[in-house]
């Protein structure tokens, strides 16, 4: 939080459970490690996952800065601080995120945008004086910038080699040609009574080709209940006794 948000909002809350989503990755990397121990080896692991330890991780150059050099993080808002212009710029209806971090990257988003006295700008000559003119560097972009959409912008930079992408919602993240060709999301039969269908996330990898998306219903509370415990053992006249005793 401490580096999110602006120098008048920050701290400011990541809009996503940042800590949640990283520490169950890094536990399911965990396992799959120890269980190429186990095949190699035949030795088990404990494993000990932390959350907070996930999340400072996950933050690389941000934390890596303080540690190797001991230069304190600060906000940068929409901005990025390894280089510029690298981050979000405002269009004529709406944000574009533009990522110009290469020389050879600036020079083509000066040509895309018909600026190319930019390049030339004793301000703006190298990746550091860049940088160093960010303020003045978005304030000249943004003029010409403002003159069209967001996505007119984008289909302009899509073939460019300049990583450029309008900042979209949710829903429109979902109904993209690229989310919709991946298949990413997937329609199952709801759980409850009724013939809805149920839109879940998959997973973000392929594999041999194919989504990893569920391909059955999510089950409904204790639907299993009888089944996994008769594979633990259990008796069926024991597991009417748990459920008769309200332990189920």
């Amino acid at each position: 939080m401490s580096v999110t948000g602006t120098p008048e909002t920050a701290p400011l809350r990541v809009g996503a459970p940042i800590c949640d989503s990283m520490g169950g990755l890094a536990a399911a990397m965990a396992v799959n490690a120890a269980l190429v121990r186990r095949a190699r080896t035949g030795e088990g692991a404990f494993l000990d996952v932390s959350m907070l330890e996930t999340a400072m991780t996950s933050m690389g150059w941000v934390v890596s800065d303080q540690l190797v050099a001991g230069v304190a993080p600060t906000v940068m808002a929409n901005e990025n601080r390894t280089a510029a212009p690298s981050g979000t710029f405002a269009t004529a209806d709406g944000a574009l995120n533009i990522a110009a971090n290469k020389q050879e990257q600036w020079e083509t988003l000066c040509a895309v945008l018909g600026r190319d006295e930019l390049v030339h700008d004793p301000r703006f000559r190298t990746r550091e004086l860049r940088k160093a003119n960010r303020d003045v560097l978005r304030a000249e972009l943004e003029a010409t910038l403002r003159e069209r959409t967001a996505r007119e912008w984008d289909e302009e930079l899509l073939g460019s080699g300049v990583p450029a992408a309008p900042v979209v919602s949710v829903a429109e993240a979902l109904a993209t040609d690229q989310v919709r060709a991946r298949g990413l999301v997937a329609e199952l039969p709801t759980p409850a009574a009724g013939d809805a269908t149920l839109r879940l996330l998959g997973g973000p990898v392929h594999v041999d080709g194919e989504p990893a998306t569920p391909d059955r219903r999510p089950p409904r509370l204790g639907e299993h209940t009888d089944e996994v415990l008769s594979g633990l053992g259990l008796a069926s006249d024991e597991i009417a006794r748990l459920r008769e005793e309200g332990v189920i």
